[in-house]
């Protein structure tokens, strides 16, 4: 499956930014970006891909989303910028030929007002107006075989344990990441953890000095328990619960960290 790139993910949040001049700062403050709204749209899509079929090898995209918002931030963004929805719909467009996916029809965006929602918080659904398998339009999260989701997945940080409970976990320097590391060694924005269907992903964000899991340089990685993550001179051993649990019936199977 074609990868979401980094620099595809930044040009929809330049996009974004652009078209809502600084509505999300004003609404949302901290608690969402731009760049997380960005990151949710390509998630969905990729999430939500079906098989290639016909003589076009290219997997197929999704070519409807709804985001749902609080009511009053619903009405703000669409009082600010009407024509956002057909904007966004435009730029998905640019990011599945950049990817390399195929749209079987133009996507459309729904703001939809949901009260039970934070003011801070949106959620976004892709789905088929017309399923290319002819089945219901609803996306269901692809599962690979022998793969489960993660249950309880952390890092162990400087001796202690870090849950991890976010879909989108950025990590580095900057002040603005979920995780921060004081390391003059890491990039302000290095590594970013993303969970897709059935596991955290992790992708090298164009840092500095490269990301290395167990030893081997990585761009893009798919965590396992008891992987060991370095960046800069930081390590981290990513674990999952029922890991833990099976290193303490079998203890020749324990693993110390080295830090």
């Amino acid at each position: 499956m074609p990868a979401m790139d980094n620099q595809h993910i930044a040009r929809l949040e330049a996009h974004l930014e652009q078209l809502v001049e600084g509505a999300f700062a004003s609404l949302f403050g901290k608690k969402i970006r731009a760049q997380d709204i960005a990151l949710q749209l390509a998630r969905v899509m990729e999430d939500g891909v079906q098989p290639a079929q016909g003589s076009d090898p290219r997997l197929i995209a999704p070519d409807q989303y709804l985001i749902y918002a609080h009511p009053s931030v619903q009405t703000h963004l669409l009082e600010r910028n009407a024509t956002l929805p057909q904007s966004l719909a435009d730029h998905l467009v640019e990011l599945a030929t950049l990817i390399g996916y195929r749209l079987i029809n133009t996507p459309t965006i729904k703001f939809l007002a949901d009260s039970q929602l934070d003011t801070g918080k949106l959620i976004i659904n892709a789905s088929y107006r017309n399923s290319p398998e002819h089945s219901t339009a609803a996306l269901q999260h692809v599962v690979l075989p022998g793969l489960s989701k993660p249950h309880s997945p952390q890092l162990v940080l400087d001796g202690r344990l870090i849950n991890l409970e976010q879909d989108v976990i950025n990590i580095g320097r900057n002040r603005e990441n979920q995780i921060v590391l004081d390391d003059n060694t890491v990039s302000r924005h290095h590594i970013q953890l993303r969970l897709r269907a059935s596991a955290y992903m992790l992708f090298d964000i164009n840092s500095q000095g490269g990301t290395f899991v167990n030893g081997v340089q990585i761009k893009e990685h798919q965590l396992k328990s008891g992987d060991l993550i370095r960046i800069g001179k930081t390590q981290m051993l990513y674990l999952e619960e029922n890991s833990l649990s099976d290193s303490q019936d079998n203890p020749t199977q324990a693993f110390e960290p080295d830090f």
